[in-house]
């Protein structure tokens, strides 16, 4: 009796294996054959595309806060449906840097604004939520300062 039970197990068993073992081929063959035929991705034309709030977060980063605003500033995104917000709560030489960067591209044509806060209340979140109450775009952004987005990020 218990052999017999053994045995049905055994066969359930085997059977199930080879069920999943037989799917996964199917699928792989299935990739192999349609793999060609994708289709192109559909462009949006620039002029229809949404307005983006990139948001940049700093606090007491003076090593990467003009590597961050610069690559934020060469997104190759429509300039009149791009704005940056740096929340700069910094209390060192970061202040200096961002004030500087920020100027600079404002000149070549950037929306781009600080937004500094007199208490830190809330940290990093805070600072987030801060932005948002004044933040334009359909689509919000954040990058933090230890990542740096490449042009065609969005």
């Amino acid at each position: 009796m218990v052999i017999h039970l053994i045995a049905i197990l055994y066969a359930f068993s085997v059977l199930w294996l080879s069920a999943y073992g037989l799917h996964g081929w199917i699928l792989t063959l299935l990739y192999w054959r349609h793999r060609r035929r994708s289709q192109p991705t559909p462009t949006i034309p620039r002029d229809q595309l949404p307005a983006v709030t990139v948001q940049l977060p700093l606090y007491n980063e003076a090593h990467v806060a003009a590597r961050l605003i610069d690559a934020a500033a060469a997104l190759d995104y429509p300039r009149d449906r791009l704005e940056i917000q740096v929340l700069d709560d910094s209390t060192d030489e970061t202040v200096r840097i961002v004030d500087g960067r920020v100027a600079f591209h404002r000149q070549r044509g950037v929306d781009i604004r600080v937004l500094r806060r007199s208490e830190r209340d809330g940290f990093k979140a805070g600072a987030l939520v801060h932005g948002l109450k004044e933040a334009r775009g359909e689509i919000i952004a954040i990058f933090d300062a230890d990542f740096c987005p490449r042009p065609d990020f969005l």
